[in-house]
């Protein structure tokens, strides 16, 4: 962690990130590391008319200790449809900010959008040292982890964090029993308190 200065993370919709990696971006932020985020679509598809799922997002982000939120107009649904586009945006970002490590999404996940992402990432990151794919709802249950981030000073974080999103309060992953079982449930793993979860692409030591 020490090594690690400059952090690029990596979501297809408002929330991914929050859900995947929230309180580990909280964590890093806290700890001096400059954080950036990209989130390529706003979400349309994914919630009710009426809420605006960007704004829910920049909020999400700046409550985690995230400054810099970048938000994208990528087709809702449709990445696979623009994966060309979506690499050159993401080496874009990283030709900029010169990353130390990447977070991105799960190369399994059953959401299409997920998996473009990931794809772009492993083009567009191929320069940079770490690259860990998180967990969302949608990785299970094909995600088996081997990195580990404890986060019991942040998972409170990112629980208030995840209230901002108020288009997605019916859904089942958002509870904050849920949020807390599944950060437990990862602590088990490897005897630890609260943590969250990655599968590395790559992982330079």
């Amino acid at each position: 962690m020490d090594m690690v200065k400059t952090v690029l993370a990596l979501g297809a919709h408002p929330d991914d990130l929050e859900l995947g990696c929230g309180a580990t971006l909280a964590k890093l932020s806290a700890g001096g590391v400059a954080v950036h985020t990209v989130v390529f679509s706003d979400g349309r598809e994914g919630g009710p008319p009426g809420f605006d799922r960007a704004a829910e997002t920049r909020a999400a982000l700046e409550a985690l200790g995230v400054t810099s939120v970048t938000q994208h107009d990528f087709a809702d649904t449709r990445l696979h449809e623009s994966l060309n586009e979506l690499i050159a945006c993401i080496e874009e970002h990283v030709r900029k900010l010169v990353p130390d490590r990447v977070y991105t999404m799960f190369h399994l996940d059953r959401h299409q959008d997920h998996r473009t992402v990931h794809e772009a990432s492993v083009v567009a990151c191929r320069k940079v040292r770490q690259i860990l794919g998180y967990e969302t709802p949608s990785s299970y249950p094909n995600f088996t982890p081997t990195v580990f981030e404890p986060v019991d000073d942040f998972i409170e974080a990112k629980v208030e964090a995840l209230k901002l999103h108020v288009s997605q309060g019916d859904r089942l992953y958002m509870q904050q029993e849920k949020i807390r079982s599944a950060a437990h449930f990862r602590g088990v793993q490897v005897d630890l308190g609260q943590t969250e979860s990655f599968i590395p692409y790559k992982l330079v030591l």
